[in-house]
């Protein structure tokens, strides 16, 4: 059995995303196609101009440098043709990489410029993904946002509250709006099963988790899925909190629960609760190097979180933005860190564990999956 594993061996092994973001994972086309159709103003007007605005490399300064390429793709999308069009392709996209399961996740209060209701602008996605899941290979789930900071530059709707609550300062916003995105998610679940889960997205440092206590009370009372970016622009505390306060099933990112690791592991830590509890990471190995939450691969926790068998899914974060597939992920772990067959294998199967599907649907996929990345990895 040779340890070769060629780019084209990854892509196609059946693989999961799941945490992916709508926004950030656009094709370049589309956006100019969408930005003629509804005359808005683009920082280039060609695919190689777009690209060079919008597109990071490992240059990029800081997550504040990466975030602003959202300025523009969210102009973008503010309708519900945008919207619609945006979650087909993504889903088409991965399933061409053979991505079997796929969670997007997206802040509805980021779409609202054209007054659309929360309801209509989540419709709009979930109307995409079902038309690429009739079309292709590929299982759909979505998780929606709420956002840690108010920006009232960035949504008409949050302009129009700022007018009328004028008592309230922008925390306090903020917070209410991720109550409202809560209670939408909860009760449109109840009728549509792709509405899977709840995050808590947008920067992370000055905006802890704990602050947004009722929001995700209310999507646990609704016996919704929960993920919350943490352990990416702040230490572990933000982790944490995420598990104490908003009851996390899965940590978007987690890279700097590494820094609460002790030599004794008999001691209980933060890093032995994930560790035993087996709540999974969304690894996104490509964006946090972007991003300065690490300096380069080689500093990427990612080695040491699976030599010490924490839970850990591999993800893309912005397909577009970070100009990175799941595939491309996985090839790095191989060609840079020495990841092995066997380890892709387990990484593989930990994502297919750490989706937000109902139990049976989950156990069926796993068994569908399990046999044909053995046969894939391993027939030669």
């Amino acid at each position: 059995m040779t340890e070769e594993i060629s780019l084209e061996l990854l892509k196609s092994l059946p693989k999961t995303d799941l945490h992916v973001h709508l926004d950030g994972s656009l094709r370049l086309g589309t956006i100019i196609n969408l930005a003629d159709r509804y005359r808005i103003k683009l920082p280039a007007n060609d695919i190689a101009g777009l690209s060079k605005a919008l597109v990071v490399d490992d240059n990029c300064n800081s997550l504040v440098d990466y975030l602003r390429a959202f300025d523009v793709t969210l102009k973008v999308l503010q309708t519900d043709e945008a919207l619609e069009m945006a979650a087909f392709e993504l889903a088409e996209d991965a399933a061409q990489e053979n991505v079997r399961y796929m969670e997007i996740r997206f802040a509805p209060i980021l779409h609202t410029n054209n007054m659309m209701s929360l309801e209509q602008i989540i419709n709009s996605v979930v109307e995409g993904l079902k038309r690429a899941e009739k079309i292709y290979n590929i299982k759909t789930g979505l998780i929606i946002c709420g956002m840690r900071h108010f920006n009232s530059d960035v949504s008409l709707m949050s302009r129009r509250l700022q007018d009328r609550l004028s008592t309230y300062n922008e925390q306090e916003l903020a917070e209410l709006l991720a109550l409202e995105t809560a209670k939408v998610a909860v009760k449109m679940s109840k009728k549509e099963p792709k509405i899977m889960g709840f995050d808590l997205a947008g920067a992370e440092n000055g905006y802890p988790a704990k602050d947004f206590y009722r929001a995700f009370q209310e999507i646990i009372s609704g016996h919704l899925s929960i993920t919350v970016h943490a352990g990416e622009a702040y230490g572990p505390d933000s982790m944490d909190q995420a598990v104490k306060y908003c009851h996390a099933h899965r940590i978007g990112h987690g890279t700097r629960l590494i820094e609460s690791k002790v030599d004794d592991e008999s001691v209980p830590t933060l890093y032995r609760y994930f560790k035993d509890k087996r709540i999974p990471l969304e690894v996104c190995v490509t964006s946090n190097i972007q991003t300065r939450t690490v300096n380069s691969i080689q500093d990427h926790p990612i080695k040491k979180f699976f030599e010490d068998r924490l839970r850990l899914t591999i993800c893309t974060d912005n397909r577009l933005i970070s100009n990175i597939t799941v595939s491309d992920e996985y090839y790095k772990l191989v060609t840079q860190l020495g990841f092995k067959k066997q380890d892709i294998e387990t990484l593989l199967i930990y994502g297919f564990e750490s989706i937000f599907l109902p139990y049976e649907q989950r156990k069926n996929l796993l068994e569908e999956v399990i046999p044909e990345i053995q046969q894939l990895l391993y027939s030669k």
